[in-house]
């Protein structure tokens, strides 16, 4: 491995490190306060919508497909991760079957 390949994964860890301490603090000094819990339950569902509307946007009926698999999934399981593989096997599915 390259030394400059070393260097960029320690800053990596470095600022993985900062983020996660400045997160201890932050709850330290906040609490648990009503819209921190409100925040941190609806991040997840946040999180794989704003990485889908792109796809969505620019994509076709492959990515559509995918997104409502994984609404299904994420609200007949109840979780991230099934929604998650559900949005992204079915947009694999749909791929290969030819849809575009």
């Amino acid at each position: 491995m390259a030394a400059d390949t070393l260097i960029a994964i320690a800053v990596m860890a470095l600022a993985a490190l900062a983020a996660k301490g400045g997160g201890f603090v932050a709850m330290h000094w906040l609490g648990r306060h009503r819209f921190v819990s409100a925040w941190l339950r609806h991040a997840p569902g946040s999180v794989l919508v704003s990485a889908a509307v792109v796809p969505l946007v620019h994509g076709g009926g492959a990515y559509a497909a995918g997104a409502v698999a994984g609404v299904v999934a994420t609200r007949a399981v109840g979780g991230f991760t099934p929604g998650l593989f559900a949005a992204v096997g079915a947009v694999a599915l749909a791929r290969w079957a030819g849809l575009a």
